[in-house]
C-alpha cells in the first residue's frame, strides 16, 4: 500500500509540476505532499480503489469516489479545484479516459426527448427548498447574474446577488425593447421572473414561460408558466419577443440546429430574440471543456445531458437559420462571481438543508459550485446574443 501512495504522489506531482501550494494525499496513517508552498487541501482516500484512481491519473475516477464517500477533500475546496490552472497540458489525454469516451458516446447518440425530460427534472426537481437556499430570493434565477464589477470578489460584496440578477433581466428586457402589447415567450423560464417582469413592468400580453420542471411551474412568479417541451409548442410565428437563458446547455450537438430553427419559427417577422449561454472557447484541437473532467463530472453528478459548445458554432447556426445578429456580448467574470455567491449561500444554509438531500448530492454540489466558479477565465464565458427575424 505504501508503494501505491508513493505512485499516487508521483503521478500528481508529474501532473501538477508547478503548483504553488500543497495538496496532501493521504491513506490510512500516511500522507505525501503534492506541490510546494502553504498547504491548502487534502485528498483523503478511504479505500484502496480511491487511491488507485489517483495513482492511475484518473482524477475523474477519484471525483466519483469522493461523491460516493470513498474519499474526502479536506481544507480549502478552492485550493483543491484551483489546481486545474497548474496541470500539464500534455497530460490531459491521460486524465479520465473513460469519461471522455462517455462524452463521445453521448455526442454520437443524441438524447431522446423523454430522456431529456428526465435529465432536466432530475436536477431541478431536487427539493425546492434546497435549490432556493443558494439562489437569490428576488428572481430565483438559476443562471449567471450581471454584476457592476465582476472582478471585485472582496467581502462584503459591493452589491447583492438579488441586485445583479435583476440587472440581468432588465438588460435583456431593454435589449428586446419589450413594450405594451408584445406577445412574449421565455423558453427555459425557471421560476418565471422574466415572464412576470414582461407582464408587470413592460405591459406585455399573451406571455408564456415553459420549463421541464414541475417545481418551477407550481411555485413560480407567474400563472402563465407551463410544463412543456419547446418542440411541443407549435411554431406559428406567434411571438413578438423571445427570451431564452441557459436552456441551450441542455441540447447536444444534434439538437442545436433544430432548436434555432424552431425558435425562428416561433418568432413573428420583425421580432427579436435574446440568447443567453455559457460557452467555452475551443482548444487548438477543437475540443471544448465539456469533454474534460469538469464536463463529465457535471454530466454524471449535477446536470445530466448538459453540453457546452464554442460560440463560433452557435453564431454559424444562428446565421444559417436566417436570424440577423444585432448584438453579441462577451461577459467575463460574471459567472465566477455568481457561483461564489451561490456557494457561500449553500454553505450558510447547509445545516438546514442537509437533511433534505443525499450525502452524494452534498458532495457533488461542493465540487460543482467551486469548480465552476474558477473556469470563468480560461474556461467558460457568458455570451449574450440579440437577433432579429427580418
Amino acid at each position: 500500500m505504501t508503494r501505491l501512495l508513493d505512485k499516487a504522489a508521483s503521478e500528481m506531482n508529474w501532473l501538477f509540476p508547478a503548483m504553488p501550494w500543497v495538496i496532501r494525499i493521504s491513506y490510512q496513517s500516511r500522507s505525501l505532499p503534492v506541490g510546494a508552498g502553504p498547504e491548502r487541501a487534502e485528498m483523503a482516500c478511504k479505500t484502496r480503489d480511491a487511491l488507485a484512481a489517483v495513482a492511475q491519473s484518473d482524477l475523474a475516477g477519484f471525483l466519483d469516489h469522493y461523491v460516493a464517500g470513498d474519499a474526502d477533500i479536506n481544507g480549502d475546496m478552492y485550493g483543491f479545484v484551483g489546481a486545474r490552472a497548474h496541470v500539464r497540458h500534455d497530460s490531459l489525454w491521460r486524465v479520465g479516459v473513460a469519461q471522455r469516451l462517455r462524452y463521445l458516446w453521448l455526442s454520437w447518440f443524441p438524447s431522446p426527448v423523454r430522456r431529456k425530460l428526465l435529465a432536466v427534472s432530475s436536477h431541478y426537481d431536487l427539493p425546492n427548498e434546497f435549490i432556493l437556499s443558494y439562489l437569490d430570493q428576488r428572481t430565483k434565477a438559476y443562471s449567471c447574474a450581471i454584476w457592476k464589477d465582476p472582478a471585485n470578489l472582496a467581502e462584503p460584496c459591493d452589491e447583492t446577488l438579488e441586485e445583479a440578477q435583476h440587472r440581468k433581466h432588465r438588460l435583456a428586457a431593454e435589449a428586446l425593447e419589450l413594450e405594451p402589447g408584445d406577445s412574449f415567450l421565455d423558453i427555459g423560464c425557471g421560476y418565471g421572473y422574466m415572464v412576470r417582469l414582461a407582464e408587470t413592468e413592460f405591459g406585455c400580453r399573451d406571455t408564456l414561460g415553459i420549463t421541464l420542471s414541475r417545481n418551477q411551474v407550481e411555485t413560480g412568479f407567474s400563472k402563465n408558466l407551463k410544463l412543456l417541451h419547446y418542440l411541443d409548442l407549435p411554431a406559428q410565428g406567434q411571438f413578438d419577443k423571445i427570451y431564452t437563458c441557459g436552456m441551450i446547455s441542455h441540447l447536444d450537438k444534434s439538437e442545436i440546429a433544430r432548436y434555432y430553427r424552431h425558435v425562428f419559427g416561433l418568432l413573428k417577422p420583425g421580432g427579436k430574440v435574446w440568447f443567453h449561454m455559457i460557452s467555452p472557447p475551443a482548444s487548438a484541437a477543437g475540443i471544448t471543456n465539456y469533454n474534460t473532467i469538469s464536463g463529465t463530472f457535471s454530466q454524471k453528478h449535477v446536470f445530466p445531458d448538459h453540453y457546452q459548445f464554442p460560440v463560433s458554432k452557435h453564431i454559424r447556426l444562428i446565421e444559417e437559420t436566417g436570424f440577423r445578429i444585432r448584438q453579441v456580448h462577451f461577459r467575463y467574470g460574471h459567472y465566477a462571481k455568481t457561483l461564489r455567491h451561490w456557494y457561500r449561500r449553500f454553505l450558510d444554509n447547509l445545516p438546514r438543508t442537509r437533511p433534505m438531500i443525499r450525502p452524494e448530492t452534498e458532495r457533488a454540489w461542493h465540487l460543482f459550485l467551486t469548480y465552476a466558479s474558477i473556469i470563468d477565465g480560461p474556461g467558460s464565458y457568458l455570451k449574450q446574443v440579440l437577433c432579429t427575424k427580418d
